[in-house]
């Protein structure tokens, strides 16, 4: 009796850690139940749509952006100017974070809507307009540019409680991923030295591809098992510090639209978990998460030449810049 009495005590014990895992990890969407911004509000997603299609045509024409070849960081550099002109644009003073790697020069750019009674509590949303060697980036990452200037349009008159940062990265793509030469690692470093409290960083990071098809969307086991293997919806994904993020960022997503979302939060070491910008932030301690379709456990273009525009479904992403903008009015606020 006492080792049946022992063996079902693991096995109550094994399965509350087992259900404790999946409510933590995988349940940790933000729920809203009441009307949405995008039945609310007059967004004319027809516009959004236009202005979005041009972008990313435009980044498109620019072909590859990084340090691959001169070529190449000539068009990286071009790109630069145009999205601060694009800011400017809008009425905004853009900051031009400018240093340097390996003799050349780069710079990560950013927008801020000072907080009016947290002011330094701060809040980044981001997206990266390099690209991977020998490929135009239109979803990776056109699109997330593309959702980044719709969403400092729809901001230009908002007054947020807690400091908001928009900020456009370089040096996301290879050949410096995952080092200390990335724009987001140099901007990380500088806030940690500078001791600035930043509360949350999100990364819009490839957007824009959907299909409604069964076996269109994979993930690395287990969570191949837990989510759907349609890849129609937008996912949220953290590492397991940035749980609350998580919840407040996709509640604030319902608020805004009804697009299907999935959220999900894992050790840093699974694979995908640090695929973006948020990386970088996470080696220095702050919360961060990637907004994003993704990218390669969906699509095969990803990471290639054929990652173009023709794939993009622009209809889906006029949704997302509604259902982001309510994320960023939901963490950018004091809580009550």
């Amino acid at each position: 009796m006492s080792w049946k009495k022992a063996s079902l005590v693991v096995a109550i014990l094994f399965l509350a850690i087992l259900f404790l895992g999946y409510w933590y990890m995988i349940k940790c969407e933000g729920t809203w139940d009441g009307e949405r911004l995008e039945e609310e509000e007059p967004f004319d997603l027809s516009k959004m749509k236009e202005e979005m299609e041009a972008d990313v045509a435009y980044l498109q024409s620019l072909g590859p952006r990084n340090s691959m070849s001169e070529a190449e960081y000539a068009q990286l550099r071009i790109c630069e100017g145009w999205v601060k002109e694009k800011w400017e644009s809008q009425g905004y003073v853009v900051r031009v974070d400018s240093f340097s790697v390996d003799a050349r020069d780069y710079a990560n750019l950013e927008i801020e809507l000072p907080g009016s009674t947290s002011p330094s509590e701060i809040i980044i949303v981001s997206a990266q307009y390099d690209t991977l060697p020998d490929s135009p980036g239109a979803n990776n990452n056109g699109s997330g540019m593309a959702v980044l200037f719709q969403l400092s349009a729809l901001l230009r008159s908002y007054a947020p409680d807690k400091t908001l940062r928009l900020v456009a990265f370089v040096n996301e793509e290879d050949p410096f991923f995952g080092t200390e030469k990335m724009g987001s690692y140099q901007y990380a470093m500088r806030s940690h030295k500078r001791g600035e409290d930043i509360e949350f960083m999100l990364s819009l990071d490839a957007l824009g591809i959907y299909k409604e098809e069964p076996g269109t969307q994979t993930f690395p086991f287990p969570f191949s098992l837990l989510y759907p293997d349609k890849g129609n919806f937008l996912a949220f994904i953290g590492n397991l510090p940035s749980r609350k993020y998580v919840m407040v960022a996709t509640r604030g997503f319902r608020k805004g639209s009804a697009f299907p979302i999935r959220a999900g939060v894992v050790p840093e070491w699974v694979e995908g978990a640090g695929w973006s910008d948020h990386l970088s932030f996470w080696k220095f301690g702050y919360p961060g998460i990637q907004v994003t379709d993704t990218g390669a456990f969906r699509a095969a273009s990803h990471t290639t030449s054929e990652d173009t525009m023709e794939k993009l479904n622009f209809d889906a992403l006029s949704r997302i810049v509604v259902g982001m903008y309510g994320s960023i009015i939901e963490l950018t606020k004091d809580v009550e």
